[in-house]
């Protein structure tokens, strides 16, 4: 009975974590709002975000209470799940940032192989999903295409991008094991 309640406990943090991101990164990178995805995403979200922006504003493009709200909901996830209560608020607070800030990561790198892959198989398909997954990740191979010369159609800045992301997804923890190994 309590492996079912932990795992019930997981899908849900990670499912609604993983709206909350989703919804930070659709306004971050400036998605279409009248994509039916976009559109379902505002709407599971916007009960929790409508208030919270009104104490939380944005940065320009940046939806910071989307991204708070995903913080809370993993740090909450990791107080139920490790038991520890409030003992260890700011490790476990900095632990749930580092993670929402991998899992970002994570979404960037399989939208761009996801995109990598259908632009061989499917060139142009107007999916309202493959469409969502390239306005997602167009600003951010956009800087790796300028930096890189015409290859006569063949676009390398999926590799270059995805090699940046794997390298910041190792560094990120060990700059923060040091951090905590300052305080601790």
């Amino acid at each position: 009975m309590a492996n079912a309640l932990r795992y019930l406990i997981e899908v849900v943090v990670s499912l609604t974590t993983f709206l909350f991101i989703a919804r930070f990164l659709i306004q971050a990178c400036r998605v279409d709002f009248y994509n039916p995805l976009s559109q379902g995403i505002v709407r599971l979200t916007d009960p929790i975000l409508k208030p919270a922006r009104l104490v939380i504003p944005g940065y320009r493009n940046l939806d910071i209470a989307a991204f708070l709200a995903a913080v809370l909901v993993q740090f909450f996830g990791f107080m139920l799940l490790s038991g520890q209560g409030l003992a260890g608020f700011v490790l476990l607070f900095g632990f749930a940032t580092l993670e929402i800030v991998l899992l970002i990561l994570k979404i960037l790198r399989w939208s761009i192989i996801i995109m990598a892959i259908f632009s061989f198989i499917a060139p142009g398909n107007p999916h309202p999903a493959l469409r969502l997954l390239e306005q997602l990740v167009e600003p951010i191979l956009a800087p790796a295409r300028r930096l890189l010369p015409p290859m006569g159609g063949l676009d390398l800045s999926p590799i270059i991008v995805i090699v940046v992301i794997a390298m910041l997804e190792m560094i990120l923890p060990d700059l923060y094991g040091r951090f905590v190994g300052l305080f601790g």
